[in-house]
This record gives structure tokens, sequence and C-alpha cells, in this order.
């Protein structure tokens, strides 16, 4: 139980910069929170399975620790893809990756590390 909720706890701190403005023109003008990382559908199923595998009984143990390390891989395959395409349909047109460097603030590059530390630490914690 104690594993369960530190894992918990990681992940939702894993999450968190989401919260901030990632993405945009301009700070101030034109600003995009990192919530639309987890509310497009590759982060949607990354959060139902990471709890599926960390909360809920399988009877073959590798059920349960692939299904949360495909959630905690999942996020940052979908902060990935939103940082590659957020902007090709509302702003630039094109999928470039310059554009997506140009374009994402540093709370993107944040919040990616963090992601990826959050996966480091699942397959840490969940020997």
């Amino acid at each position: 139980m104690k594993k369960k909720m530190i894992l918990s706890i990681a992940f939702l701190i894993s999450l968190l910069p989401m919260l901030f403005n990632q993405y945009g023109g301009l700070k101030g003008v034109q600003e995009i929170t990192g919530l639309i990382n987890l509310l497009n559908p590759i982060g949607m199923v990354s959060v139902i399975l990471f709890v599926l595998g960390v909360w809920f009984p399988f009877k073959k143990r590798g059920i349960s620790k692939g299904l949360g390390a495909l959630g905690t891989i999942g996020i940052v395959v979908s902060e990935i893809y939103k940082f590659l395409t957020w902007h090709t349909l509302t702003v630039t047109g094109e999928v470039s990756l310059q554009n997506s460097i140009r374009l994402a603030f540093p709370e993107f590059y944040i919040g990616l590390t963090i992601s990826l530390v959050m996966v480091i630490a699942y397959f840490v914690i969940d020997k």
C-alpha cells in the first residue's frame, strides 16, 4: 500500500507542470495551458492505465507493472505529441520542429523533464 501511495503522489506531482502555460506565441498574448497534454486521448488513456496498473489487482504482477509503465510513458508521449502538433491547426498551419521549439515556453521543458524523471522513478520504485 505504501508503494502505491508513493507512486500515485509522484505521478500527480509529475502532472503539476501541466497546470502552467506551456505553449503560445508570446507570454501574456497567446498562452496555452499544458492541460491540453492530458485532455487529448493519449493523455487520458495514460492516466487510466496508470491508475489500473497501480491500484487494481491483477493475478499476474506483470500486467499491473506493464499498465503502470504504459501510463507513465504515455504521459511523455502525449507531451511530445502535443509539443509537435498543437500549433499546426491554429497558428502555423504546418508541422515544424523549429516552430515547436520557438513556440514552447520553458514550462514545457520543465514539465517534460519531470515526466521523464517520473518514468525512471516508476521503474525504480516498482521493482
